[in-house]
């Protein structure tokens, strides 16, 4: 037999209960209402504060969700500021086993093609284009933008919903385009669909001017003249100046609006009726110095 020796150390009480204090943990219990994201567990030194972080958004099988408040201990629900990005923490004291629970809404996206410059009413509860799942959204767009080369513009042809053929709308060239109301059931995508627009500018000065407005970049505009009453000088157009299609000298031409334009008819003054009315006038005085000379008899 072989023999065992034992061995007993005392070891002072006040030794003994600081060494079990250092090793004591405190669990905190992380969970998500709805089961929003997957749940865990935060194991702690006792009596420390730890910090809980949490995104403010996150993704679950394909599924934005948005926190938006927050339980200690199944305690009374505390709301939160509600944002796109960034996390948002959360300290806790670790003297007993805590439970912490997130509440989430799930949101989706309306995703914007041809403006991004939109205003939605409601606006997102998020500053960006997520919206809260089952609420009702509208978007405003302008119905006219001005480019920044002069004479140049675009205006709201249309818009579409989910959809890649487009919803013509009756054009404005002012105020705002309101859409219906859209229900945030599941992701949408919208486009707006704008024309550009070139001022084509018509002058003359003599008659009147037809033609002069905004066109959709790419039609055929026509202009033309219409004479005026010539009573002393004949006005005699001479054709156009200005980019134009075919023949220039014609009173009705053509020209693309691929661009802003000024279109000038040219006119040649005849003044033929003033020379020969001033022909005859003078004419006329001679022969009344003649006769008035012939009138007055000679004095001897």
């Amino acid at each position: 037999m072989i023999p065992v020796l034992l061995f007993c150390i005392t070891v002072p009480d006040n030794h003994v209960s600081a060494s079990v204090q250092n090793y004591q943990k405190s669990i905190i219990t992380i969970s998500y209402a709805n089961n929003t994201s997957t749940g865990y567990t935060i194991i702690t030194d006792s009596n420390h504060t730890y910090t809980v972080s949490q995104e403010h958004s996150w993704f679950t099988d394909g599924n934005r969700y948005n926190l938006e408040a927050y339980s200690i201990d199944n305690n009374q629900t505390i709301q939160i500021d509600r944002t796109s990005d960034g996390n948002f923490t959360l300290d806790i004291t670790a003297n007993k086993k805590h439970s912490v629970i997130f509440f989430a809404t799930p949101q989706f996206e309306i995703i914007m093609h041809g403006l991004n410059n939109v205003t939605f009413f409601p606006p997102s509860p998020t500053n960006d284009n997520w919206f809260d799942a089952g609420t009702d959204v509208q978007f405003a767009a302008p119905n006219m933008i001005s480019q920044g080369m002069q004479d140049t513009r675009q205006i709201l042809d249309g818009w579409s919903l989910d959809n890649p053929d487009i919803n013509t709308i009756t054009r404005q060239e002012s105020g705002t385009f309101m859409s219906p109301l859209i229900h945030m059931s599941s992701a949408h995508e919208i486009t707006l669909e704008y024309k550009t627009q070139y001022y084509i500018k018509v002058i003359s000065n003599f008659g009147r001017a037809l033609g002069t407005g905004w066109y959709d970049s790419g039609s055929i505009v026509d202009a033309s003249i219409m004479p005026g009453n010539d009573i002393l000088v004949n006005h005699i157009f001479s054709g156009w100046q200005g980019p134009v299609i075919g023949n220039s000298n014609q009173e009705s031409i053509e020209t693309m609006a691929d661009m802003p334009k000024v279109l000038v008819a040219n006119w040649f003054v005849d003044y033929t009726n003033i020379s020969i009315i001033s022909i005859v006038i003078v004419a006329v005085l001679v022969l009344l110095v003649i006769y008035q000379k012939r009138k007055i008899p000679s004095k001897t």
